[in-house]
């Protein structure tokens, strides 16, 4: 199966998400039970490992905190393949981040290696976007900043790959963040 671990916006945030969902053509919006953030994709996993890397994850101990959502963007250079929305610097997100691939060297997993940019996927782009359209869209959403909302907990959820449309999430473990900054 495929794993990753990921915070989860509050309703509220999600619904602010939901509005700003408009203006791309060639957008496969994400539904809202979609919206996270990743904190680290641990890509094609077996039961056994997946069970190790539960364990691993399970170490957590951090306090609950604040994540502030700001401004737009894509990936894709030569054509653009997702938009999403920003997350401002936050150093409790980067130890998060830390924490997953710890746990992921601790289990054997090796995870990508380019540059941690927490985000939320809001759409996946359909084959040929239009540039400008996705640059007004990322203009109208550089002053978008939701209230921060509250991490509370890390989820490990599976990708489940269906025959059309997009995967199926599913749940497999939550960490409370409830532990010490020690």
């Amino acid at each position: 199966m495929i794993l990753f671990a990921a915070v989860k916006p509050n309703q509220k945030t999600i619904r602010a998400l939901l509005r700003e969902q408009k203006g791309v053509s060639a957008a496969r919006w994400s539904d809202p039970e979609k919206l996270h953030i990743t904190t680290g994709y641990f890509g094609q996993v077996d039961d056994d490992l997946a069970e190790q890397l539960d364990v691993e994850l399970a170490r957590l101990s951090m306090p609950s905190f604040e994540v502030q959502l700001s401004g737009a963007g894509h990936f894709g250079k030569l054509e653009p393949h997702a938009i999403w929305a920003g997350v401002a610097p936050n150093p409790s997100l980067e130890r998060l981040h830390a924490h997953c691939k710890q746990a992921a060297r601790r289990c054997g997993i090796e995870m990508e290696k380019r540059k941690y940019i927490p985000h939320v996927t809001l759409a996946y782009m359909k084959p040929y976007p239009v540039l400008e359209r996705i640059i007004a869209f990322e203009k109208r959403m550089a002053n978008f900043a939701p209230p921060p909302f509250l991490v509370d907990e890390l989820c490990l959820l599976s990708s489940h790959r269906k025959a059309r449309g997009a995967n199926l999430y599913r749940l497999e473990a939550s960490y409370p963040l409830l532990g010490s900054l020690g």
